[in-house]
């Protein structure tokens, strides 16, 4: 026991010494100054209530032969006792719409996007029977049965100048330089006559005579002629310098409206051509015709009803004629062919094709309007 006891006090003894011999005094350092902790965050989720932005709406193509079988009805909308001119502004965002009968002979301009009513020019006292804005969008010039033209800045609502007329205006139409202004109406019964106007004076420039009156107007693209007329018959291709009367275009029946083709070279008309008992049109027709001769090019039967509007594709591949009976014919301007055909029931035949030529609005009854555009 002795013996153990000795041994288990050596072991201690030297574990002691082991212990003291590896101890380092620590080395005191001199404090630090402090730097703040700067948290750099992570980079933050996008919140879920972030708004993101729609997709683009197509852009409709342009109506022409290539397109027209996909022409479809997209937006319908509008007001009014009855509707007897449609024009959309140069930029082909703006539609104004325009009629009456026995009442309702306001202007009402809609947002083509979607059908919104923009505004409402009220003054004229009986039926507004054609629209034209000027080329450059900032004014619109309205005709009617009071014997007055109206020109409006349609943005605001306020009337830039009255013109006064011997009796009904009917048609209206800026020259492509927007330097002159064309009126067509009465000028006392059986006179008829055209009015031109410069711009913004206001000022008359010439008076070219005709009969009974003139429903349908239209420049060449370059303004240097000027043709109207239609219930004579006859059509005049007037020279706007001096206003010479150039050609006679002699119809078979009533004309109601005229178009001009992009180059110039040929005027369309639309008109009644046949009519039966009690004068009531059996044959509607567009006629073609040679604006460097005056010649007759081509007749085109189009429906059994007047034609009473006539308008070429921007494009210019077709010719859309609209019936009475709320038919929109569309026929090809290299062989002449009828290759779609189209209703707005009870519209009249009213219609305008945009300039950009990827919209055209018709009438419909009830004085709606029905939108149209180029589907997928």
């Amino acid at each position: 026991m002795l013996k153990k006891f000795i041994f288990m006090v050596a072991a201690l003894i030297l574990m002691l010494a082991c212990t003291l011999q590896g101890a380092v005094t620590p080395t005191v350092l001199p404090a630090a100054t402090a730097t703040p902790l700067v948290i750099i965050p992570s980079p933050a989720a996008t919140p879920t209530d972030t708004p993101i932005p729609a997709s683009p709406t197509p852009i409709p193509a342009q109506i022409g032969v290539d397109t027209v079988a996909r022409l479809s009805i997209s937006l319908v909308f509008g007001q009014g006792e009855a509707l007897r001119s449609l024009a959309f502004s140069p930029d082909s965002t703006v539609l104004a719409s325009a009629g009456g009968n026995t009442a309702d002979f306001n202007i009402r301009l809609w947002d083509v996007a979607s059908g919104n009513l923009l505004r409402t020019l009220q003054g004229h006292t009986s039926i507004v029977w054609a629209l034209a804005f000027s080329p450059d969008g900032q004014m619109l010039a309205s005709v009617s049965k009071d014997g007055t033209a109206r020109i409006w800045d349609w943005r605001n609502g306020s009337v830039l100048e009255t013109l006064n007329f011997p009796g009904e205006a009917t048609s209206v139409t800026f020259s492509p330089d927007g330097q002159t202004l064309a009126v067509g109406g009465t000028d006392g019964w059986p006179n008829a006559a055209i009015w031109t106007f410069s711009v913004p004076a206001w000022q008359p420039q010439l008076k070219l005579a005709e009969f009974w009156n003139i429903p349908a107007l239209v420049y060449s693209p370059d303004g240097g002629y000027l043709v109207g007329g239609g219930t004579s018959r006859n059509v005049h291709v007037w020279r706007t310098s001096d206003g010479n009367d150039l050609f006679t275009l002699a119809h078979a029946g009533q004309v109601s409206s005229l178009a001009m083709s992009a180059d110039g070279a040929t005027v369309a008309s639309g008109l009644c051509q046949a009519s039966g008992v009690n004068n009531i049109c059996t044959q509607g027709a567009v006629w073609f015709w040679d604006m460097q001769t005056g010649k007759l090019m081509r007749k085109l039967s189009v429906s059994t009803d007047w034609v009473e509007r006539v308008a070429y594709s921007v494009d210019g591949s077709l010719l859309i004629a609209g019936s009475r009976d709320g038919t929109l014919h569309f026929y090809t301007t290299s062989d002449f062919n009828q290759i779609f055909v189209a209703t707005s029931p009870g519209g009249g035949g009213i219609f305008a094709v945009s300039p950009d030529g990827r919209l055209l609005a018709s009438t419909a009854v009830n004085g709606l309007i029905d939108l149209w555009r180029v589907g997928p």
